[in-house]
């Protein structure tokens, strides 16, 4: 990293160049020197003394940097306010007060990683993340924060929508080596099994270990462990893993010899985890560990504008084009897509194994029509939503309720007193509905078709 400290006393200039020993250094003592250099020259950081040989000299000096793009840190013992609001809008990204401690400046150089990265960021996003939806994109803005902090990163969102994706962006994002982003699916392993694939094993640990065995978490060091589908982690597991977050430090299974690793953390769910805490079912501790950064992904239904432009990423796998009519893409606007791009995935698959070329409302399967309530009871299709426009809502509502009153009169081996409690109605009301003649449609399949019974 090529830096330039600008400071006209000699010791805090010698320690901030102690401090940055190993990157290429130049250094200007007066505000013309600096002024020149800045004009004339390139560095990735540029470190500013607010006085020079004359006052709030840097300020200027900032305006210069942010017109050529530098990265500019004002170093000083100012700490007023007003100062430091104006060094923040005329250009600086970072205001540290004096002295420069190891830690501030290591954080101020992982901000400059940050900003340098953005457009590299945006780059990765756009290669390999498919949305235009704007509430997408913000949330996908956090991948350029992650190289700030040493937090746990929570990816949620349902099944379907890239989370494994995202992960894997973070590995980019951070420029790691494939070797040093380690993968697991906590729902594939017992609460045993977990615990030596994270933590590892020494020989003699348990029947079987006939070797030692080297932990995920160890395998991470300087690198990520991605645990997907955290939410079927055990509350023990939960609680070794958040010891070890916390710690970076744990004890293969079978072991009183403690190991050391600087892993960062990655979770996935497609589950509620405050749902699960609240039912008991997830640690409440490590919930809150694991979820300081947290980053959404929303389903297909509610980023509609993605749906072309991943069916074309799909279609683009096949030599073979398509051609989609306007009333089909009407349709496929409609559907809930409850898989998400599983489902587009699949659908485009299935019109080329069928050898469709032009994609009408015809060509898009029955299954994918279907109109779901968020309880999913009546798992509505098109047919019987044709079929309550043609009976009204009222003779619908009437087959629905007598339905209803037969299925739990069966329940009750034909007691209707016993279905009346059941139902919290009373008996007297379940006669007068199951022996009415006012309606000739008595019947109703719930399960997604029609069929009719005539009463006499």
């Amino acid at each position: 990293m090529r830096c330039l400290i600008v400071e006209d006393e000699n010791l805090p200039r010698l320690a901030l160049r102690g401090l940055l020993k190993g990157h290429e250094i130049e250094e200007a003592e007066t505000y013309a020197k600096a002024q020149e250099l800045l004009r004339t020259q390139y560095y990735d950081v540029v470190f500013l003394d607010l006085d020079l040989d004359k006052k709030l000299a840097g300020l200027e000096l900032a305006k210069i940097a942010k017109a050529r793009g530098l990265y500019a840190i004002i170093t000083t013992g100012h700490n007023e306010d007003e100062i430091i609001r104006k060094a923040y809008e005329l250009g600086c990204q970072d205001y540290l007060t004096k002295p420069i401690t190891l830690k501030s400046l290591d954080i101020v150089l992982k901000r400059y990683i940050a900003f340098d990265s953005e457009a590299r960021v945006d780059e990765l996003i756009k290669k390999n993340y498919i949305t235009y939806d704007a509430k997408t994109l913000s949330e996908l803005n956090l991948l350029k924060k992650i190289s700030l902090t040493e937090k746990p990163i929570l990816i949620k969102g349902p099944s379907g929508t890239g989370k494994r994706i995202v992960a894997h962006l973070i590995r980019e994002t951070l420029k790691l080596p494939k070797d040093k982003f380690i993968e697991i699916n906590c729902a594939q392993f017992t609460e045993t099994l977990i615990e030596s694939e994270l933590f590892g094993y020494v020989k003699g640990a348990f029947t079987g270990a006939d070797k030692d065995k080297i932990g995920l978490l160890a395998r991470a060091d300087n690198g990520v462990v991605f645990l997907d589908e955290i939410h079927s982690l055990t509350k023990s597991a939960q609680q070794k893993l958040m010891k070890a977050i916390e710690e970076k430090e744990f004890y293969p299974v079978g072991s009183s010899k403690p190991i050391r690793s600087n892993f960062k953390v990655v979770c996935a769910t497609c589950d509620d985890l405050l749902s699960l805490v609240s039912e008991n079912k997830f640690r409440a501790d490590f919930y809150a560990r694991i979820s300081s950064m947290q980053l959404e992904l929303y389903p297909l239904k509610e980023r509609k504008c993605d749906i072309f432009p991943l069916i074309k990423y799909y279609n683009d796998r096949y030599s073979r084009k398509i051609s989609i009519t306007e009333e089909a893409e009407k349709e496929l606007l409609k559907l809930e897509w409850t898989n998400n791009t599983r489902d587009i995935e699949s659908l485009v698959d299935y019109w080329h194994i069928h050898g469709f070329g032009i994609i009408t409302p015809n060509e898009i399967p029955s299954h994918l029509k279907e109109v779901k309530t968020e309880s999913n009871i009546l798992n509505l299709s098109k047919k019987d939503i044709k079929k309550i426009q043609e009976m009204g809502i009222k003779n619908y509502l009437e087959a629905f309720r007598y339905q209803i009153i037969e299925t739990f009169i069966e329940l009750n081996n034909g007691n209707k007193k016993e279905a009346a409690t059941m139902l919290g109605c009373s008996k007297q009301l379940v006669g007068k509905i199951i022996n009415a003649k006012d309606f000739s449609i008595c019947r109703l399949n719930l399960g997604g078709g029609f069929y009719e019974e005539r009463i006499q």
